[in-house]
């Protein structure tokens, strides 16, 4: 009698073993490390794997080069993106969620530092950074307006796209064109003017 297991065992088979959670979250921490210290350019995929205290196989069964590894890397690993709020009004939840993001920003500065300074020199890298952060980012943001449009917030009629695009520019330009980043006041500056519904029945007064 032939043996060889069933069609399901062979393909878990040529799968190979599930990856192990705690290897990813070692990878990414080294990641993140090494991107603070020594910087985009001098980060390579052996150096992490190093750090990390794993063989290069397991970098490379992840992620297939450097521009993927440090994409996943800041979007996880320095809480970039955070988690969407549901708070019931449009100006708590964008308030909530800008507020985090700076935070986010703070607590991994040199790692995002090292990355955002390479972007405009590496369209593979700004690539990533749109399809991961950015992408995640404004999808966010998205979330958050539409909610208010179903809960008649906002007009029926409001331009999602446009409006979703409001804080990210915002806070963007404001690090282009100050010595400093933004901070809350900045972000209750943007949600009051964009965000705030105004009272029912006060609209032509």
């Amino acid at each position: 009698m032939q043996g060889g297991g069933s069609t399901e065992e062979k393909e878990a088979s040529r799968r190979g073993r599930p990856r192990d959670p705690l290897v990813d979250a070692a990878i990414l921490a080294a990641a993140m490390d090494l991107l603070a210290e020594a910087g985009y350019a001098r980060l390579t995929m052996d150096n992490v794997a190093a750090r990390a205290g794993v063989g290069k196989a397991s970098v490379y069964l992840r992620w297939p080069n450097k521009v993927a590894l440090v994409a996943e890397a800041i979007q996880h690993r320095a809480a970039v993106v955070p988690r969407v709020p549901d708070t019931g009004s449009l100006r708590e939840d964008m308030l909530t969620f800008l507020r985090g993001l700076l935070r986010g920003k703070s607590a991994g500065a040199r790692a995002l530092a090292a990355v955002t300074g390479e972007i405009a020199s590496n369209p593979d890298l700004k690539k990533a950074w749109r399809q991961s952060v950015t992408g995640t980012l404004a999808a966010s943001v998205r979330a958050i307006v539409e909610r208010a449009v179903e809960r008649g917030e906002l007009p029926a009629g409001t331009d999602l796209e446009l409006l979703s695009s409001v804080p990210l520019t915002l806070l963007q330009n404001w690090r282009l064109e100050h010595d400093h980043g933004p901070d809350d006041a900045v972000v209750e500056r943007i949600v009051d003017q964009f965000f705030t519904p105004m009272p029912s029945g006060s609209a032509g007064r």
